[in-house]
């Protein structure tokens, strides 16, 4: 899919794998190099029809959580915390076969349990699913690697009322 090509440093990138997340969104990995294996590294982009190729910041996917739970905490937070179990029942791939052979397991199984969330904010639970399946991917390959997980649990913290939104956004800009 050409449209998803990216050139950086007069160097063109073609993804290793790309999912259409929903009707206009498509999110692709394309090979990395950090970590401690830098040969199952990718980095997460996605596109949406009309607009440009994008990498999702951490600010971005956290504020779009937020509006989400200002619709309905206890529903957000439901889906948080399947979020933090898919983290924590993650295995990091341990070979290119594996990573180039992955079909994403759960943004449509989540999508539909949480489809009411799709009406607020900007992405969808099936496209922000499919970000924290692969963000969980990419952490895990490296040993003591916690940031992403961390943000997952502060967003958890945020719909459980121990955090405010200032805190949130403060820590995902650090990150």
């Amino acid at each position: 899919m050409r449209q998803l090509n990216y050139t950086r440093k007069g160097e063109v990138h073609t993804p290793r794998l790309f999912w259409r997340t929903d009707d206009k969104t498509t999110v692709a990995i394309y090979q990395g190099m950090r970590g401690d294996n830098p040969e199952l590294d990718f980095i997460v982009k996605y596109k949406e029809e009309g607009k440009r190729l994008r990498t999702p910041s951490h600010t971005h996917w956290i504020v779009d959580l937020l509006v989400k739970a200002e619709y309905d905490k206890e529903l957000l937070l439901s889906y948080v915390n399947n979020l933090i179990e898919l983290y924590d029942n993650t295995i990091p791939f341990t070979n290119l076969e594996e990573r180039d052979g992955y079909e994403l397991r759960y943004n449509n199984i989540l999508n539909l349990r949480y489809n009411d969330l799709n009406a607020h904010g900007y992405y969808t639970i099936s496209t922000l699913t499919s970000f924290i399946e692969l963000f969980s991917l990419c952490e895990k390959q490296t040993s003591g690697a916690f940031m992403f997980k961390g943000l997952l649990t502060l967003v958890k913290e945020y719909c459980e009322g121990k955090k405010d939104f200032y805190q949130i956004v403060g820590y995902s800009k650090r990150v």
